[in-house]
């Protein structure tokens, strides 16, 4: 039927003013069943205003016509425009008195979708706020009394639109709705149909050790707990040889109308797992219901499945829900989505979160753990790792094998899977890696301190700590230093928060009328009018008797009863839209993932049986490259050493060169210490009867460089100087040493190493170090004076001496006083003052030495005050060449101190030949000193050996090389 503006303010002005009930009956039942039922005809009736006429007529006292105006309001809400009008003209009130006061179901049932879809509205939703504590009790009285399922599957429609809010929230748990929604659920979804087993006598004795009223399964799994770390194996069979999955739980699909209730407390599940429930909440849920009614929905064709695990995982943040979670097998529900193949539902990421998630909160309980290693879900796990691209996904599955770090079998499973590597590769990720998270925790450690990671501003009421668990208890795979790693059992990263938890649900308005429509509702306020103006609507309240002749006529024509009272439900598209499948990014758990990389590969080199993959070149390049980084005061130094101190390691780390990157760290101040700890590691073992050996057979083997990683090896780690000069000697280790650093080749393979190893052996072994300057103290004054290359060395110059100059068969002449020559030196004062041809000319000729090493010697003899500034290094060994031909012992003891304290590479190989040259032992020990014992950097080092081989005094200078090693061991060693 075609209605007109006229027609519908003439039935409303019928409305207003008739006193008869049946009228009154028989026009809002025409409405409903011909006017307020598609998206024109609420429009219609909202333009006319009809909604505060209804409004007005809620609160009649006749059942009939409150159930009737409840339905077109309830219709009429679907329209924004009309929820707003509706909540303007005051309609809370009444419909929550209508709520709290009236037991009929088909009225609570309408009064419910009505409140649903205000709720539903964005703009009419603000209005409800005020009178949440009056909604939440009349709403929870509504699902606890009535019988109806439809009333209740509207009142759990109206708690899943206000639930979004933590204050009605705090309402609904007060009122006990959380206990009686989970009560529902599990009458709902009980399987009556399943096998029920026998009940097993318990012995006495199997009661003993139990408390006052704790069940035995309680008492066996807290045995359980404390038993892993001594023998996991004890229980694992004995718990999981006849373990099933709870069948007890199942969607009753013969019967519709409790799938759609299922499904709606499902939906309210969703939000309410979303934020915090409170203790006291948890105790009357874990004393009455069970969560395995949700649990059964995890499962390969589960329509629900991804609301079932969002669920569980957001429940996973609450400690409270840790034991419920347990017993409903949530972890064995999740191992198996994990492990499943060729499923017809893939797992979408979302569910793959949601899974690793429930794991990772549950594996820290031990019978747990047993489940995840029985049921093969490890190697998943570890395969997952190896596999994935995301960084947050292996954080999260780092910390569930965290858990297992004191089960010696499950440790021995995730070894033999290759665990060490994939930790290796993911600590060397975070060492390398330019990523911005990788930068910022480096960073933070670095600074010394682990910073707690801020919580996600955008859902701070969702997020909750939860509080570390320390184990105290002392593995007995561990050392006596026990650690005290923190569980990372309250990981919490994929827990979803609050906000958008609707963002995909349907945004179809409830209208049952509308229900058989495929158009979505949610464009009706686009196409209404804004409003009526006050014209208008006195114009429509007025009584026009010339039509209520023709309404009245028209009420009899439409007599037909309203189509299934009972049956409003929501839209098929709003029952069947899942929860919103997006989830915030995995967040950073409790001790970040570097941390728990730390425990696991420290706690791997604490296992009795130690994997191969240990004394692997990237593993122990790894561990250095984070030391380096980190420091040593952390459990990465500590798995060094243990990896160090097992022999079966030993012979991989000599051929890798592990002993020359130990080196490395003695020469940053900081971990000058630690370098040295991890060498005396070492040493123990080298000098063992093993490491003997092992460096024996390595420097005779046929393989070159394990030979001279081996020769290097026994100049870093060697102290005792019998063995030292057994491996040197006999096993020719020192000439591999010297080959190493004069080879002249393009490579120079080793050569650095070989360069380190000699300055190491030569200083902390030997003990060969550089004679220090003995500077005497003098009270004379510091000079100054800079020394010129053509002033007068005096001011009274009265002899001179004769020089060559640069240029072939040239002369310089350089003038001098006579009586200070002679009162320096005898040597001069005879020559000055006699017969010989110096004396009669007053020149001496010195052709042997340059103009700037007299000079150099003159300017000593005139100026007796110290002089700091560094010299010309030849200019002084010349003048510590005169000073002994001209006897002044004076300036030859100063000059002999000088030569040693500004002795460097660039004229080490000038202080040797003219110490051999002149048979100058202490000088000659000085210069062999420096090529043995400096502290050059490698590159340099080499350059000074092989300038040394270039000499004329090569064959002497190596040969002093080796007297002065060999005499060192012999000296201290036999």
């Amino acid at each position: 039927m075609f209605w007109t503006t006229e027609q519908v303010e003439g039935m409303l002005t019928v409305l207003k003013t008739s006193p008869d009930r049946t009228v009154i009956y028989k026009c809002l039942v025409k409405l409903r069943t011909d006017l307020v039922k598609d998206k024109t005809g609420i429009e219609l009736f909202r333009t006319s205003g009809g909604i505060p006429v209804m409004v007005r007529l809620i609160s009649k006292l006749n059942e009939k016509i409150m159930e009737v105006v409840l339905s077109i309001l309830g219709n009429c809400c679907t329209d924004e425009q009309s929820c707003i009008e509706a909540v303007e003209c005051k309609v809370i009130s009444p419909l929550v008195t209508i709520l709290k006061t009236i037991p009929n179901p088909v009225i609570q049932c309408r009064a419910c979708r009505m409140l649903g879809n205000l709720a539903k509205s964005k703009n009419a939703s603000q209005y409800l706020h005020v009178h949440y504590a009056a909604i939440a009790p009349a709403i929870c009285h509504i699902i606890e009394s009535t019988s109806a399922v439809q009333t209740r599957i509207m009142a759990f429609r109206v708690c899943r639109f206000l639930l979004v809010s933590s204050q009605f929230l705090k309402h609904f748990l007060i009122s006990n709705g959380f206990l009686q929604l989970m009560r529902i659920f599990v009458a709902v979804m009980k399987n009556d149909e399943a096998p029920k087993e026998p009940i097993q006598d318990i012995e006495v004795s199997t009661l003993i050790g139990l408390k006052r009223n704790q069940h035995r399964e309680k008492y066996f799994e807290e045995v359980a707990r404390n038993l892993e770390g001594v023998r996991s194996d004890i229980f694992d069979y004995q718990m999981l040889k006849n373990s099933k999955r709870n069948c007890d739980f199942a969607l009753p699909k013969e019967n519709g109308a409790a799938v759609e209730l299922a499904y709606e407390i499902l939906k309210c599940l969703v939000l309410i797992s979303a934020q915090q429930i409170g203790m006291k909440a948890w105790e009357s849920i874990s004393r009455n219901t069970s969560l395995a009614s949700i649990v059964c929905f995890v499962k390969e064709d589960g329509d629900q499945r991804a609301s079932a695990l969002k669920i569980l995982s957001n429940f996973c943040k609450d400690p409270c829900a840790f034991y419920m979670l347990s017993t409903a097998d949530a972890i064995v529900a999740a191992c198996e989505m994990l492990m499943a193949v060729n499923m017809v539902k893939p797992l979408t990421e979302s569910e793959s979160r949601h899974c690793i998630n429930i794991i990772s909160t549950l594996s820290t309980d031990a019978c747990s753990r047993s489940k995840i290693r029985r049921c093969g879900a490890l190697r998943k796990l570890v395969a997952m790792i190896r596999d994935s691209n995301s960084q947050s996904e292996r954080s999260s599955l780092f910390h569930i094998l965290n858990n297992f770090q004191y089960d010696n079998i499950s440790m021995e499973l995730l070894l033999y899977e290759g665990l060490v590597p994939m930790l290796v590769r993911e600590l060397n990720d975070y060492l390398t890696s330019d990523d911005e998270h990788h930068k910022r925790r480096r960073e933070e450690r670095l600074q010394g301190g682990k910073k707690r990671k801020l919580t996600d501003p955008t859902t701070p009421e969702t997020l909750s700590k939860f509080s570390k668990t320390h184990e105290d208890f002392d593995s007995p795979s561990s050392s006596p230093r026990s650690y005290r790693g923190t569980s990372p059992c309250s990981s919490r990263s994929m827990s979803p928060v609050c906000k958008d938890l609707l963002s995909n649900d349907d945004d179809d308005n409830y209208s049952p009328a509308c229900s058989d429509d495929d158009e979505d509702e949610d464009d009706v306020s686009s196409n209404l009018m804004n409003g009526d103006t006050k014209d208008r609507r006195i114009a429509a309240n007025r009584a026009q008797t010339s039509n209520v002749l023709d309404i009245l006529k028209l009420i009899d024509e439409g007599n037909d009863p309203i189509e299934d009272t009972l049956s409003d439900k929501e839209d098929l598209e709003e029952l069947s839209s899942d929860v919103p499948s997006k989830l915030a990014p995995f967040r950073n758990q409790a001790g970040d993932t570097i941390d728990i990389i730390e425990n696991l590969i420290y706690r791997i080199t604490l296992m009795v049986n130690k994997r191969v993959e240990l004394g692997k070149p990237e593993t122990l390049d790894t561990l250095i490259r984070a030391i380096n980084l980190f420091g040593a005061n952390n459990n990465f130094a500590n798995a060094l050493t243990n990896i160090l101190l097992e022999s079966q390691f030993f012979a991989q780390i000599i051929k890798h060169g592990v002993v020359h990157q130990l080196y490395q760290l003695t020469k940053v101040e900081e971990m000058r210490k630690d370098g040295f700890a991890f060498l005396e590691t070492l040493t123990n073992v080298g000098e063992s009867n093993y490491g003997k050996e092992e460096l024996v057979r390595l420097l005779r083997c046929d393989d070159l460089n394990a030979q001279q990683r081996a020769a290097i090896s026994v100049a870093y780690i060697i102290k005792s100087h019998r063995l030292l000069y057994q491996f040197l000697y006999d096993g020719n280790a020192l000439t591999m040493l010297f080959d190493l650093l004069l080879r002249k080749r393009d490579e120079d393979h080793f050569a650095n190493e070989a360069a380190d190893a000699v300055s190491a052996m030569s200083r902390y072994t030997l003990g060969i170090v550089l004679p220090e300057a003995e500077l005497a103290e003098s009270s004379a004054g510091i000079c100054s004076k800079q020394l010129s290359e053509s002033a007068p060395l005096h001011e009274n110059c009265d002899m001179r001496f004769l020089v060559s100059g640069e240029e072939v068969d040239s002369t310089l002449t350089i003038g001098f006083n006579k009586q200070v020559l002679c009162d320096t030196s005898e040597v001069f004062n005879k020559m000055l003052n006699s017969d010989f041809r110096e004396g009669h000319d007053g020149e001496i000729q010195l052709q042997d030495y340059t103009e700037s090493g007299l000079r150099y010697f003159l300017h000593l003899i005139g100026c007796h005050e110290r002089h700091l500034a560094k010299p010309n290094y030849p200019a002084l060994l010349q003048a510590f060449e005169m000073s002994r031909v001209y006897i002044i012992p004076e300036m030859e003891a100063i000059l002999q101190q000088r030569l040693i304290q500004f002795l460097d590479a660039h004229n080490c190989l000038r202080l040797l030949e003219w110490a051999l040259k002149n048979y100058h032992a202490e000088l000659t020990e000085t210069a062999i000193s420096y090529y043995l014992s400096s502290p050059l950097p490698p590159q340099e080092k080499m350059i000074l050996f092989r300038a040394a081989e270039d000499s004329t005094y090569a064959s002497e200078w190596f040969q002093l090389l080796n007297d002065a090693v060999f005499e060192r061991c012999r000296s201290t060693g036999y």
